[in-house]
Order: C-alpha cells, then structure tokens, then sequence
C-alpha cells in the first residue's frame, strides 16, 4: 500500500513519460501496484478483492437469519426483541457455536439491516400551513427537594408546527384532568384553538388501539375534542419521529429548565421558570427559517379557531357528605367546607389543580388539590362562626392552629394580651373578632395594625381597631380636588328683566 506522497510521486513521474518499469524501481514497488494506483485507487486506502473468509460465523449465519425472521414475521414487541448478547447464548449452547460475542453482535445488526423496510428511515420534507397542527407531549424531570429527596415532575408541552413558539405547562400528574387543564391554558396563551392536534397513545385520551390509525378514545377526552372543535390524531406506536418537532423540544426544555437538576423549586417556581423560557423562545430563529419564531407566530396567531366563551369544565363531579368536622374527604386528603354544612350533601368537582365544592346555591369552598397522603386543607374562616361559639377550643382547634403557624408571632401575643386584660372568655371573644377582619381588610394590614396596637401601654380590640382605621384612611388616596370659580354675576338693567325671562322659559 503506498503512502499519500508515493503516489504523487507515482503519477507525476508517469506524467513525465517514465515507463511503469523504472517508475516500480524507483519506488521500489512492484508494477501492477503502480499500475493500480495509476487507475485510481485511494492511497492509504486497502481494498480487498473479496470478502475474508469467516468460517466460525459463517456456520451459524443462517441460523441467527431464520432467528430473526422468525421473530419479524411474528410482529414480535419490540422489548421483548432477542437481544444480541441473548441470541449468542443461543448459538453456544443449542450449536455448538465457539466463536466470540462481538462477531456475533456484527452479524445481528447486518441482518437486521437487511430485513429492514429499505424505506424506513427515509423522511418526507413537511410544509406545514399556519394554524392547523400542533403537537402535544408529556415528558418526566426529577427536581431535588431537601425535606423529601428527589421527585419527578411532569410536563406537558403544545408546539404548533408552522412557527414552533412553544407552551410549556408543569403539571401535577399525568392523568386526563392534568392534560385537560395543560390544553385549555395552552389555548389561553395561543389566543386560539389548532385544528388538528398530534398526540402520543397515552390513556388518557386513548382507551384502546386498533388497526392503523383507529383509535378508541376516552369518552371525556371525545366531549374535550367537541367542546373546542379539533381533531386529535394519533402516532403509529413507537412512532415518535410523527411528532419529531415536539419530541425534539423535550430535549430541548429538559436541558433548559432541569439541567442542572432543579433544587427545591416547587411547582409554581417551575411554572414562572418555563414563562420566562418561553418568552425568551420566541426570539430565537430555528434552523432552516429566515425568521424568528414570534415572527412566524404573528403569521399563525390569526389563522387559530375561536376559544369558546366558556372553558371546559374539566374534572368529574361527584356527590359527598360533609362530615361533622366540616370536610369533606377525597382520597386520602381532607378539604374544609363552612361549618354550616356539617352533615349535608355537596357536590365535589375533582380538577387537575382545584377542588371546588359547591352547594344547589352557590360555589362553598375552593381548595388547591393536594397529591400527597393524609394532607389537610383547611381555611380558618370556614370554622370561625363555629369557634365564635366554643371559645374554648381555640387553643386545640387544629384549623387555628395551622393559621397560627403561618402568621407571625404577634398574633400568638395578641391573643395572650387580649386575655390578660380582658380574661379568658372575653379574650378569646376579642380575638375571633381581630381573626375576622382578615376577612374583610386583608391579613397583611391587620398585621401590622395588632404589630402597632402591641406597642401601645395597654392592648385591647378597640386599639387594634384604632390602628387599622388609620392604616386605611392613610392608604386611602386623597379625593381630587374640584376646581370651582362661584357663581358668576352680570351686572344688568331692569329693562333686561324680560329678555332674562325668555331665556329662563326657554
């Protein structure tokens, strides 16, 4: 085999008009190499004539072929595919095979690729219009949290296929409630509906696979699908080069917003995180365009479909007795609900991030949903009334107690100053009545009107009352002021005195 400058030196010396022969001695090659390099061949390049002999393998080549044409025609799953290493223990212990794995390894993957549809990994150039498709994925990312170590997350991403602007939605979960509440926010943000959305095969939408592109769905997924107007269509299982832009954005987000892993970031930090990406998307211009995607967005935004009036209600509704601590329970989790209820029948919307209990009248408590185990949601006010009658449980009550835990010290003080003066009864009674103007004024300044109220020699409710009147009326802007010259007097005649009362009948 000649080097790079030998055959250089090979074809300039022919060039010249050197004879093969002396051109061989000079080299000191024989001829028919020079005459090889001389009809093309590569340098530094060995080609062989034909193929080496493989004895070893060559014996067991039409077994591991009938193998694996076996298991295609089958339409065998393909995690349940024989594995290289798996069809080598095969071949040693069933034929006598005393070759090595890797050999074995090679001749798997030549005759997969000689099995394989030629036309498989060939793609057709899309053109897509403004407006019509979009395709929609939910992807998992683990974040660190101190108190409870490492935890997924889920994330729904919608990205139209024209101008690629992308929404990204950190859910709770993946179930239907979670896909449904990421749809209608992604809706929201789009200012429209797309006409054809893709999706994966996932249950929530899908209850089962038919033959080729039939699916049976969900029957909330189906009212989902009418409400809004689009069509969903679904990707060949293990097909995800048919949605190949969103599953490219699933790398993307994920090495954006989860790379380095998150640490303590709760939900609704993960949330703003995706909002500023997401504004910062819209800047970029993705390969092969001439523009950015806001710019292709602009172009796309007028062609979406209306949003209904209305969102879709999303969650199922079900009945539920209120129990005589005044919650009602779902799953494992308690929510609280006006202690007036105690003992009646309510109806309970489960939705991916609220559960909304509502009466035959009107909406009764709104609760975020929890997703752990034995959590409690409890609002305080739904219990005031009930404590403004058993005084004598604030100090055990546990809704009071889980207020007191999340306000500052003063309150707890409050309440000490408050029955030092007046007694334990009168006290407590005083300090229902500091609670119930959160209510109506907001816990952040009644705070600080206690905060004042506590420097004083003496604390009672009528200095905290005092305090907070001030605070409003300093918060409460000033009216305008209204510019008014008087009256305007004219000097006239008493013979303009019927002329002024013509004017005055007219």
């Amino acid at each position: 085999m000649l080097e790079v400058d030998q055959v250089h030196e090979c074809r300039k010396l022919y060039g010249q008009g050197v004879s093969i022969r002396q051109i061989a001695i000079q080299l000191d090659v024989s001829r028919n190499t020079v005459r090889r390099y001389l009809r093309g061949a590569v340098a530094g390049v060995y080609q062989a004539k034909s193929r080496r002999a493989q004895p070893v393998i060559d014996s067991v080549s039409a077994i591991v072929k009938q193998i694996l044409k076996t298991e295609r025609e089958g339409c065998t799953p393909r995690k349940q595919r024989l594995t290289a290493a798996r069809i080598y223990r095969i071949l040693r212990a069933e034929h006598g095979y005393v070759g090595s794995e890797s050999s074995v390894r090679t001749l798997v993957r030549e005759v997969r690729g000689e099995l394989r549809d030629p036309l498989s990994q060939s793609y057709v150039p899309l053109d897509y219009e403004p407006g019509v498709d979009a395709q929609v994925d939910f992807f998992e990312a683990v974040v660190d949290y101190t108190s409870t170590g490492r935890t997924k997350v889920f994330v729904l991403l919608v990205r139209p296929c024209f101008s690629g602007k992308v929404f990204v939605y950190i859910a709770p979960n993946q179930t239907q409630e979670a896909l449904f509440e990421g749809l209608i926010r992604a809706f929201a943000f789009f200012g429209g509906v797309f006409r054809h959305l893709w999706f994966d095969n996932l249950t929530p939408a899908v209850r089962k696979v038919l033959r080729g592109r039939q699916r049976t769905v969900q029957e909330a997924f189906a009212n989902f699908m009418a409400f809004y107007g689009f069509v969903a269509e679904f990707c060949q299982p293990a097909c995800g080069n048919e949605k190949g832009g969103v599953e490219n954005n699933v790398k993307f987000v994920r090495s954006e917003l989860f790379t380095p892993m998150p640490k303590d970031r709760s939900r609704s930090r993960l949330q703003e995180d995706a909002g500023a990406f997401m504004r910062l998307e819209e800047r970029r211009t993705m390969r092969g365009r001439d523009r950015s995607i806001g710019e292709l967005w602009e172009l796309e935004q007028p062609n979406l479909m209306p949003l209904p009036a209305t969102d879709f209600e999303v969650g199922a509704v079900k009945p539920c007795r209120v129990s005589n601590r005044s919650w009602i329970t779902h799953g494992t989790n308690f929510y609280s609900v006006p202690a007036e209820l105690a003992g009646q029948e309510v109806q309970v919307r489960i939705g991916a991030e609220e559960i909304t209990v509502t009466t035959r009248k009107e909406t009764a408590a709104v609760h975020p949903r929890l997703y752990g185990k034995n959590q409690m949601a409890l609002k305080l006010e739904h219990y005031l009334p009930l404590l403004e009658r058993k005084l004598r449980a604030i100090d055990r009550a546990l809704p009071m107690k889980l207020w007191l835990e999340q306000r500052a010290p003063c309150w707890r003080q409050l309440l000490i100053e408050l029955r030092r003066k007046d007694g334990e009864f009168e006290g407590s009674k005083h300090f229902v009545e500091a609670v119930k103007m959160c209510g109506v004024h907001g816990t952040e300044i009644v705070t600080e009107a206690l905060q004042r109220a506590l420097r004083r020699t003496t604390v009672s409710i009528a200095t905290v009352r005092f305090e907070l009147d001030g605070l409003i009326a300093a918060s409460t802007p000033a009216p305008e002021e209204i510019e008014y010259e008087g009256p305007q007097i004219r000097d006239v005649s008493p013979g303009d005195y019927d002329s002024i009362l013509e004017v005055s009948h007219a």
